[in-house]
């Protein structure tokens, strides 16, 4: 008794799914957009208060003092992206919410901080010269290096998206997707090279030899016996493929090293930076709050 069985054509056709090369997006950056447009509203509007009920506003009275305390813990909390980052990966959160937090908050520190200078040294009473910096505990330096931290920090994050979207469109279209991933083909396609070339021709090896070493495919065609011609079809069409992804290669790894440059150059900057803010918020505080000296 034979058993019926339906027909294989009848199974829907397998799908092939398109890797997507980048990454997804988080509610977390609305959220603490939210959070720093409104901290910075309500103390923009305080600082309007004070303009109009003070005669001499300044970053030594209230409210323009409680300022510099806001902006300073702003600063302190953006640096905790730099621990969960590195040092305590086991705190709740990815590590792009962080990343958003970083950046809004640092945003949002950096205006509170002009807020408490009242805009000096930037929209008038600018430095004539570099001693200006080391006034009130170092309070102008620390503004212009919280300044110079924020303004690189935001040029990285559209270098590395730049550089981001670099990669995923090369990860796309190269048939072999991110750096590691073309190493390992690029190997497979050498291995391929070599057994081709097995037992052939001075001619044939020399030929490929020359177009791996260089990355670039000799276009004139060496004289070889027919029974080589086949497998020098193939070997130069893997040659062609192994140039092409030697070239994707190298675009993703310049954009890497560019990344990654500009990471090591903003921790550097965002180091020097913290020492120079904790060193006036420090002195600020023991002397104008805690009255220590």
């Amino acid at each position: 008794m034979a058993l019926a069985t339906k027909p294989s054509a009848s199974l829907p056709p397998a799908r092939t799914l398109r890797r997507i090369w980048r990454a997804p997006n988080s509610r977390a950056r609305w959220l603490w957009l939210t959070i720093a447009l409104l901290l910075s509203g309500c103390l923009i509007l305080l600082y309007r208060v004070a303009l109009t009920t003070q005669p001499f506003p300044g970053p030594l009275n209230d409210p323009l003092r409680s300022f510099g305390i806001v902006a300073f813990a702003l600063v302190l909390t953006t640096a905790s992206y730099s621990l969960r980052r590195r040092f305590a990966r086991n705190l709740p959160g990815k590590v792009q919410n962080w990343l958003w937090m970083h950046t809004w908050l640092g945003c949002a520190a950096l205006l509170i901080a002009l807020l408490h200078e009242n805009f000096i040294h930037i929209l008038h009473d600018a430095c004539q010269n570099a001693g200006c910096l080391t006034n009130a505990y170092g309070g102008p330096g620390a503004l212009l290096a919280l300044l110079i931290l924020v303004l690189s920090g935001l040029a990285g994050r559209l270098l590395d998206r730049w550089q981001a979207h670099t990669i995923a469109r090369d990860a796309g279209t190269n048939g072999a997707g991110i750096v590691q991933a073309i190493k390992e083909r690029l190997l497979e396609q050498e291995y391929m090279i070599e057994r081709l070339c097995a037992g052939k021709s001075e001619e044939f090896k020399q030929y490929c030899l020359l177009s791996l070493e260089s990355d670039q495919v000799n276009q004139s065609t060496p004289a070889l016996a027919p029974d080589e011609q086949a497998d020098f079809q193939r070997a130069r069409q893997t040659l062609h493929d192994s140039a092409r992804l030697s070239e994707s290669l190298v675009r993703q790894q310049r954009a890497q090293w560019l990344m990654r440059t500009w990471r090591m150059l903003h921790v550097v900057l965002a180091t020097l930076s913290l020492l120079i803010i904790t060193f006036h918020a420090t002195m600020e505080l023991l002397s104008s709050v805690f009255h220590v000296f």
